[in-house]
């Protein structure tokens, strides 16, 4: 397959990084081993928003359930095939949870732990109508995780994405949730400093989003996680974000963050105040943020009082 196809390919996924990848492996006239070098050295980049596996073709590497693009033109095909079929049946899928939307799973790409993220369909909606929002929505949000990357907050790396199977294949984040984290320190406690660095991380992850246009959607502390060693928030689960940028919508978002810090870790104390300080500090826009806040506020306390 010619660069030219690879990048459109790319283009039309809103995941132009890739072409990084197709330059680099035609300029080293790269075998199998050569790509997964480029693979390594560009995913592990700090930059790196997404690389993508896309649809079959005969210049493709086929990885149990993933179809990653590969310029290998120098490797003779029947061994390229050879190659695949030994791969093939190696990954394997473990269902970690299901929600209403998507399935979540453990596997395995290119040789990597990863997280499968796959959207099922809806039986109650038209076939053809649930295959465009499903896809729709899928893209949506391979976008949005791709734009909070660029805007410096962590998030997985983004591996691939396959619209014929509705899935997002991304990186394992090794930690714990930020929910967690919180339990325990309602039932045992933790160090008061450890507290007040993940709520200013929170708060600063979150002004990055809505300084940048980004809303997330569905900010619950079970969408935030904890990578272990580094004590890096990163933020998961863009299933619901959008691109906004009304002071409303990212009030809506700081709302949703302070009910689920309510409902679920009232023991933790003033956590909010400390999140919204770090917001506070991060954000260009927080005036008119916090002015809307407060309306919401007042609309989500006359909602519990009427029932």
């Amino acid at each position: 397959m010619k660069v030219n196809i690879l990048k459109s390919i790319c283009r039309f996924f809103f995941l132009e990084d890739l072409s990084k990848i197709v330059n680099e492996c035609s300029n080293r006239r790269a075998s199998k081993e050569g790509f997964y070098s480029c693979f390594d050295s560009f995913s592990s980049s700090a930059s790196f928003p997404a690389t993508v596996a896309i649809r079959l073709s005969p210049d493709s590497l086929l990885l149990g359930r993933h179809i990653v693009i590969v310029v290998c033109a120098r490797l003779p095909r029947n061994k390229l095939r050879m190659d695949c079929e030994e791969n093939v049946g190696k990954e394997s899928l473990v269902l970690i949870k299901q929600g209403a939307e998507a399935r979540v799973f453990e596997s395995t790409f290119v040789g990597r732990r990863s997280i499968v993220k796959e959207r099922f369909s809806k039986k109650y909606r038209h076939p053809i109508l649930d295959v465009k929002l499903t896809l729709k929505r899928l893209n949506a949000e391979a976008r949005c995780m791709t734009k909070a990357r660029k805007l410096g907050v962590c998030t997985p790396v983004l591996y691939a994405v396959d619209p014929l199977l509705h899935s997002l294949t991304l990186e394992y984040i090794e930690g714990v949730s930020v929910k967690d984290v919180f339990l325990e320190f309602g039932a045992n406690g933790i160090v008061e400093e450890r507290l007040d660095d993940i709520a200013a991380q929170i708060g600063e992850a979150i002004a990055k989003l809505h300084d940048g246009g980004l809303s997330h959607g569905d900010l619950t502390t079970s969408n935030m996680l904890v990578r272990s060693g580094t004590n890096q928030l990163v933020l998961i689960d863009f299933g619901l974000s959008f691109t906004s940028t009304l002071p409303e919508d990212k009030a809506v978002d700081l709302y949703v963050l302070e009910r689920a810090l309510l409902s679920m870790h009232s023991s933790c104390g003033n956590v909010m105040d400390r999140i919204l300080t770090a917001y506070r500090k991060s954000s260009k826009q927080w005036s008119a943020t916090f002015n809307k806040l407060a309306q919401v506020r007042q609309r989500g306390r006359k909602r519990t009082m009427i029932g």
